[in-house]
């Protein structure tokens, strides 16, 4: 099986000449196939030099005709201009096209006022598109490769997605994880590429999901092993953010070697934003350490996680000072005396718990040890609960959720409400509703809540400090220290 690529002006008439040639050539061999490329007359000589240097190439004229192997690949083999592919045909098929000089110029001006019409509805095609810019800093994380094909084909975004990978320094890595995104062959994607630039990453951005980790940079001569020296990428994606991407622009912080920090991080990229709106805009990812609590209380029960509702963290991380509500938690289809069906019947989670005294002694230590006990088993770290608690929070932020009544932790802007008058980013309830969230008013808390929450809003509030900022995550260019967790419950 042969095909032949056939190139040229769209005003040419040896372009038209060489193709009609080449159609009646496939018409009348069923192992022979053409493809045409009409090109724009005014875009013809460098459409040609990049092919030719591409190719390694040599001509000057239209048409350009070159033979390519299918199924196979590689370059094609270059047979030369309109007067060598009719000597191909005479010589091997013995057919050759017989219209005259007139017959081909009036051929090839209706071959360009074609190209122009097909092109001016290509254009319409365009402009009637709605692009969703998504920037994803950071794609050599672990996370990227569980979540991107679940935002395509979920369709969380809309149909048309333009998306940007953003990273300082491009490698193999990163070419293989924009080739894998491409044979997703997802109908909602209609870009992807690979950006080095922070001003062209952000453009015009929509959604920016911010998986960056602080880079370790341990200094051996440290005596102290409470404090480490990172490198903070924040600062500049703060700024470039605030500076080319939309004012509603949602960004999502959620770094997996740095989860412990990532309260800081939004507290500290809040910092930065000037025109897009912190309070509305910007959210960290606390869901993964709610997850893993749910699967607890889940095996606990010997229910599905997903029948467990209302599990809250408040506070800062799994691995700082934090606090996991049950208060208002709840679970269905419990093998109980009431039966129901599944979501139309809830029970108080704490009164299904026969031993009270595990929610207050065993708990919270099995969620802490929850991710190191998996990984342990695995030999490697678990990514799985990680990446799909990035999915169910941008879902819930990016579509809407009328009926969902569930409470949902998020690390959002706390001040004025749950009694916090501090101005700071926190782990605390919140429901999703029209893309969007909001804190419960009027939300009650039991009085050890809200013992515990003052001790860590207080934590917090001095580790968010300027003065903290100033002397741990400035200093130094960007530079972090880490100071010892402290676990409160």
């Amino acid at each position: 099986m042969a095909k032949f690529v056939i190139a040229g002006k769209a005003n040419c008439p040896y372009f038209a000449k060489a193709e009609l040639l080449g159609d009646e050539l496939a018409l009348n061999l069923p192992g022979f196939k053409i493809h045409k490329i009409p090109v724009d007359p005014d875009h013809w000589d460098t459409w040609l030099k990049d092919l030719c240097q591409k190719n390694n190439w040599k001509h000057s004229k239209s048409p350009i005709v070159w033979r390519e192997l299918l199924d196979r690949g590689g370059k094609g083999i270059l047979l030369g201009d309109g007067n060598a592919f009719q000597e191909y045909a005479l010589t091997y098929y013995g057919i050759k096209c017989e219209l005259t000089s007139g017959d081909l110029t009036k051929i090839g001006t209706e071959n360009e006022e074609t190209f122009h019409i097909v092109e001016q509805e290509h254009k319409k095609v365009l402009a009637s598109i709605i692009p969703f810019n998504l920037t994803i800093s950071n794609p050599k994380s672990p996370a990227l490769y569980f979540i991107i094909n679940e935002l395509l084909n979920e369709n969380v975004f809309s149909k048309d997605i333009f998306i940007r990978l953003y990273c300082k320094n491009q490698t193999e890595n990163i070419e293989g994880i924009f080739m894998e995104i491409q044979d997703l062959a997802s109908p909602h994607l209609r870009s992807i590429k690979v950006v080095q630039d922070p001003a062209e990453a952000f453009k015009d951005c929509d959604f920016a999901i911010i998986l960056d980790d602080l880079d370790e940079e341990i200094d051996e001569k440290n005596e102290d092993e409470d404090l480490k020296k990172y490198k903070n990428p924040y600062i500049s994606l703060a700024k470039a953010i605030d500076q080319n991407a939309k004012q509603n622009c949602k960004i999502l912080i959620s770094p997996f070697n740095s989860r412990n920090e990532t309260y800081a991080l939004v507290n500290l990229v809040s910092k930065y934003l000037k025109r897009i709106n912190p309070k509305k805009y910007l959210i960290g990812n606390s869901m993964c350490d709610e997850m893993i609590a749910k699967a607890i209380v889940a095996h606990r029960l010997r229910i599905n996680p997903a029948y467990v509702s209302n599990v809250i963290v408040m506070g800062q991380s799994l691995f700082d000072s934090f606090y996991v509500d049950l208060t208002y938690a709840r679970v269905t289809d419990f093998d109980g005396a009431v039966w129901a069906k599944t979501g139309t019947h809830w029970l108080n989670l704490i009164s299904m718990v026969a031993d009270k005294q595990w929610i207050n002694k065993d708990f919270i230590s099995l969620v802490i040890d929850r991710e190191n006990s998996v990984s342990e088993m695995l030999r490697r770290k678990s990514i799985l609960v990680f990446a799909q608690s990035i999915v169910k929070l941008i879902n819930l932020w990016n579509l809407p959720h009328e009926k969902d009544t569930s409470l949902y932790s998020a690390i959002v802007y706390a001040k004025g409400n749950y009694g916090i008058k501090e101005d700071i980013f926190l782990s605390i309830p919140v429901k999703f509703e029209k893309e969007s969230y909001f804190c419960i008013k009027n939300f009650r808390m039991s009085d050890q809540t809200e013992s515990v929450l003052e001790e860590i809003i207080a934590d917090t509030k001095t580790r968010i400090s300027k003065k903290f900022i100033d002397d741990y995550y400035i200093k130094n260019g960007y530079d972090v220290k880490l100071v010892t967790p402290k676990v409160v419950y």
